[in-house]
Parts: structure tokens; C-alpha cells; sequence
């Protein structure tokens, strides 16, 4: 039996994309644009992507995520731009950070039997803290570490040996959730860590982690056939 098991958050236990789509739908209503969303949004995650490419080149500050993204989206379609929209944007997803079907009865039943720990990606740690917290889960986990808090980002391996630190227990003995082969698997098995890939949709190298589920029923179904049992 693994002495903890920790966990991506979004994209693994809250659906972070349908969050951002809706918001981003919402702001768009509210201003009243002629564009078209389904243009909006494909620019909007052309200028994410833009964004966190600038961020790995140390190009600009993480925390502007939001602001980039919103400011450079609106102009390009020529909207009207006013201050308030970044916090009704943020209060927005902040609203709409709910967890998976069936998350919270599989949280319930492995904080009975095992650590737990959570290691997110998000850069504005202040802002995560508030999402994970609206999102209910925090009651689980007996650590939380958010990379903007730290310095240290997935996959490197100092971010999950950080947050195994926290919890006492050595990187053999856990077993590490996320739906991303980057930065949660390869990123937890440098680390030494057992892994589970949780993806809906089957992905290129996913024979790398050490076990693939494709739902959070299946990955219950897992921990107790194969994780506890052990």
C-alpha cells in the first residue's frame, strides 16, 4: 500500500477548460461584441499559448497571465476595453471551479486510507489558493503546493520531492494522479514516483506511466483493486 498519493489539479479533479470557456463566454456577452465567439475564444487561446511560451522564455511576468491574454484578445477584435472586465472574468472562473463527477467520493475514500498531497502548475498562487478553496477539495489534502508559490514548475522533479518533503514520505512509497504526460507523469517518475495517467481520450506514449484510467470511476476502481490492496 502507497503511504501517499497526490494529485494534478486542473484537468485531473476540476475541469478548468469548460471553466474558462463559460467565462470567456459570459465577458464576451457582457460586452456586447459583433464578433462571432467561437472567434474570440480561438483567439484567446492563441494568446494563452503565446503567453506561457513567453513565460518559459523568462520573457515576462506569470502573473500577468490574465491581463495578456484578455487585453491582446480585445483588441485584436476591436472591443472596447474596461478594467473591470479582468475581475469579472476572474470572479467568473473563480465561480465556476467545481470538480468532476464523482471526485469529491473519490477524495473522501482515499484521505480514509492514505495520505494525500496536491501539486498544481498555476502561476498566481494567490488566485489558486481561492480556486482550489471555492472548488471544496481542500479539505482533503494534508499538503497543497502551487508551482507560482514555490518557483519550481512540472515536470521538474524538485516539485514533487518538495512536496513529498512536506508529507514525510519517500518518492517508492506514492503514487502520483494527472492527466498530462509531461508534466504530471514524466515529471513524477523523475521524481521516482509510481504514476497513473487519467485521460478521457487516448494519448501517443501514455504506455510510460504505470497505470492509464480514462474516468475518475475507473480510477477508484484501480486504487482499491490495486493500490490499496497492496
Amino acid at each position: 500500500m502507497f503511504q501517499a498519493i497526490l494529485f494534478d489539479f486542473d484537468g485531473t479533479l476540476v475541469d478548468f477548460v469548460a471553466a474558462d470557456i463559460q467565462s470567456l463566454k459570459w465577458l464576451h456577452t457582457r460586452t456586447g461584441a459583433t464578433v462571432a465567439f467561437d472567434d474570440f475564444l480561438e483567439t484567446a487561446v492563441a494568446e494563452i499559448m503565446k503567453f506561457h511560451d513567453l513565460v518559459a522564455q523568462n520573457k515576462i511576468d506569470p502573473l500577468l497571465m490574465h491581463p495578456f491574454r484578455l487585453r491582446h484578445s480585445f483588441a485584436r477584435h476591436k472591443i472596447t476595453w474596461h478594467d473591470d472586465y479582468l475581475a469579472l472574468y476572474r470572479g467568473k472562473l473563480l465561480e465556476l471551479c467545481v470538480p468532476f463527477a464523482g471526485v469529491e467520493q473519490l477524495l473522501a475514500a482515499v484521505n480514509r486510507k492514505t495520505k494525500m498531497g496536491l501539486i498544481t502548475n498555476a502561476y498566481d498562487a494567490a488566485e489558486q489558493k481561492e480556486r482550489i478553496k471555492s472548488s471544496g477539495l481542500d479539505i482533503y489534502f494534508d499538503t497543497i503546493v502551487i508551482a507560482g508559490e514555490i518557483g519550481i514548475y512540472k515536470p521538474d522533479p524538485a516539485i514533487f520531492l518538495h512536496a513529498l518533503a512536506r508529507m514525510d514520505v519517500q518518492p517508492d512509497k506514492s503514487l502520483y494522479v494527472g492527466d498530462s504526460l509531461t508534466h504530471d507523469v514524466i515529471g513524477a517518475k523523475s521524481a521516482g514516483m509510481k504514476t497513473v495517467l487519467l485521460s478521457q481520450t487516448p494519448k501517443r506514449g501514455s504506455g510510460i506511466a504505470d497505470y492509464v484510467v480514462s474516468s475518475i470511476g475507473e480510477l477508484q476502481g484501480l486504487l482499491e483493486r490495486e493500490v490499496w490492496a497492496e
